[in-house]
């Protein structure tokens, strides 16, 4: 294999490799793949040694054997997982080869299947599927009793990031207390309720046991006859970790004679786990073939970050070491950052010229997960020569959703008649409760940027009668839109809702004050889903309480948390939520992934995925 020209070639070992890291890959190298399905190691060996760089896709080993194969051509070595099992690390460190894995990204895939698992074995789902399959379905009020999740004790052992993914996934099971082990108290249990306890009394007190740690030397079949011995034989355990992790042939016989009730493995030793494995005849026991990560947008993003680590080891940047602050103070981040080459941000704490001097000369990019930006001080990045990062459009459909929700919530009086119920005053009366009409009504967008498109978009099916915008210039995306430009104040006198969308500036704050409220209608409806401090707050709540306007939707207020004493708490005709507005999976990951490729690509010498344009 001779290189092509000045482009190096990136051997990718997994033929089914996700397209977006392969595609990322080929922004920059040549990419070339195993001729056999699965791949051979052999095959991968004698290919290792024609190539600048490996994407290591599965869990075959990962070695000295590698390296001596690569020669002094083979500069990085990606795989695309967390767990590295499979990896001689120590080799890897000895001879300082650059050597990247994909952390984080996977926390809400694998913790989603161990919730599934504790389910699936609590309350009997494979037993049961093979009653329906062998005509056993007996019914009957004694018949298939699973265990209840309210109430219980949970135990995880290892509260990392998955760990804490899960504690997070539990917060609505009511459960009764979450214990966990570990080799050190983890500052994220408390805001979690978590316990640090001895391993044993884990063991003794749970009534559900998730394995979240790393297989290692020590904690190879850490779970074995002795522990199994320990738990309560109504306990569930669950593992999302590695199958090693549990000497499984002390757990086939701990769940034939009861010594626990059930487990959900998603994890086994070997894996592919044999057909006829005693493991798979237990109706107790629910397995399935290593799900954790299997995901579309998880196995995308596990794809991308990998590449993107091999393209900078071949580059010569550094693959990234990833640190995760332990606090949430600013002193914990700015003690975190030190030293830092790229850095994703992910407070709402003040980015400035404190921070970077805290980071040092080193740092190259910074990425926010967030679209605004009021709380950056750009002007001191374009000084420095740092690149800045954000995660624009990615938050356009989740926030459009909720400022949808709250003109509804506030138009028909949501929270004022829940008010009504909970005070015994529900009266039956035609003129009762009366609100606000969306279809033909005038509806105002103060920003139409990417959230203030979308915003309309959704307003397609509610027949309104039409639509202003306004802003610092013309869009040419409101002509086909439908939208008409007109400056403030007719936007203000003319609209029945209006909607805020744009940016927190020197020019924008309180742009909502006692005189722009007055020109408002008596019936408008006011939504805010850009920042609190657009707003003049003590005007919003007088011009509330006075009926210069209707009602008004509120995601976003100031200061944020929101006083439990504050006055607008106090008002029938205001919706207040608390910041939701990305607040959805799908909006969550995708923000992550872009902050996490941002960061990565300016690393890996390449330009930011989502640059920040300052105004």
């Amino acid at each position: 294999m001779v290189n092509s020209g000045q482009r190096p070639v990136v051997l990718v070992t997994n033929k089914e490799t996700q397209e977006k890291g392969i595609n990322k890959l080929k922004l920059k190298a040549d990419v070339i793949f195993p001729k056999s399905h699965p791949a051979t190691r052999e095959e991968v060996l004698e290919l290792s040694g024609q190539v600048d760089g490996i994407m290591w896709v599965g869990h075959m080993p990962l070695n000295g054997e590698v390296l001596d194969r690569g020669g002094s051509r083979l500069k990085a070595i990606s795989t695309m997982s967390a767990g590295m099992d499979y990896v001689d690390v120590e080799e890897f460190r000895k001879r300082k080869f650059p050597l990247g894995y994909t952390p984080i990204v996977l926390n809400d895939a694998v913790a989603d299947s161990a919730i599934g698992l504790m389910i699936a074995a609590g309350r009997r789902y494979h037993e049961g599927r093979l009653a329906i399959d062998q005509s056993q379905w007996t019914g009957g009020p004694q018949w298939l009793l699973g265990q209840d999740i309210k109430g219980s004790t949970v135990g995880i052992i290892g509260l990392g990031g998955i760990g804490q993914t899960i504690a997070k996934r539990l917060k609505g099971f009511d459960i009764g207390q979450l214990l966990y082990t570990g080799r050190r108290p983890k500052p994220e249990a408390e805001a979690l309720g978590a316990k640090l306890v001895p391993q044993d009394e884990l063991l003794q007190e749970s009534d559900y046991v998730f394995i979240t740690v790393p297989l290692t030397n020590e904690t190879r079949h850490m779970i074995n006859e002795s522990t199994l011995a320990k738990m309560k034989p109504t306990a569930v355990l669950v593992n999302v970790a590695r199958g090693d992790i549990v000497d499984q042939r002390a757990l086939v016989a701990a769940l034939k004679n009861g010594t626990i009730f059930a487990a959900g493995l998603d994890v086994v030793s070997p894996e592919p786990l044999p057909a006829d494995d005693e493991l798979l005849r237990l109706p107790n026991a629910v397995v399935i073939p290593h799900l954790g990560s299997a995901t579309v947008q998880t196995r995308n993003n596990m794809a991308e970050i990998a590449a993107l680590n091999v393209l900078a080891g071949i580059a010569g940047t550094p693959i990234c070491d990833v640190t995760v602050c332990q606090g949430t103070s600013r002193a914990d981040i700015l003690r975190t950052i030190a030293g830092a080459e790229g850095i994703l941000w992910l407070t709402g704490d003040r980015l400035d010229a404190e921070a970077l001097d805290a980071a040092g000369q080193q740092l190259k990019v910074v990425s926010t997960m967030t679209s605004g930006m009021d709380y950056v001080d750009a002007g001191e990045f374009t000084k420095r020569g740092i690149a800045l990062g954000h995660t624009p459009k990615v938050v356009n459909d989740p926030v459009a959703d909720i400022a949808i929700g709250l003109m509804l919530a506030a138009a028909r009086r949501f929270h004022e008649g829940r008010l009504k119920i909970a005070t015994g005053e529900w009266e039956m009366r035609p003129q009762w409760m009366l609100g606000q009409d969306v279809p033909g009504s005038t509806v105002g967008i103060v920003g139409f940027g990417g959230i203030g498109q979308t915003i309309l978009k959704r307003l397609k099916g509610f027949d309104i009668g039409r639509c202003l915008y306004t802003g610092r210039s013309k869009k040419p995306e409101a002509d086909l839109a439908g939208a008409s430009y007109v400056d403030l104040a007719t936007l203000l006198r003319e609209s029945d809702f209006v909607f805020i969308a744009c940016p927190l500036t020197g020019e924008t704050a309180r742009m909502f004050n006692r005189e722009t409220l007055a020109l408002m209608k008596r019936s408008s409806v006011l939504i805010n889903v850009a920042r609190g401090g657009i707003v003049n707050q003590p005007a919003l709540v007088d011009a509330l309480r006075e009926g210069t306007i209707f009602a008004a939707g509120l995601d976003v207020m100031t200061p944020e948390p929101l006083d439990t004493n504050d006055p607008l708490l106090s008002l029938p005709n205001c919706v207040v939520v608390p910041h939701l507005g990305t607040a959805t999976q799908q909006s969550l990951l995708g923000m992550f992934a872009i902050t996490a490729n941002n960061v990565l690509s300016v690393l890996a010498g390449g330009p930011l995925v989502a640059p920040y344009q300052m105004g």
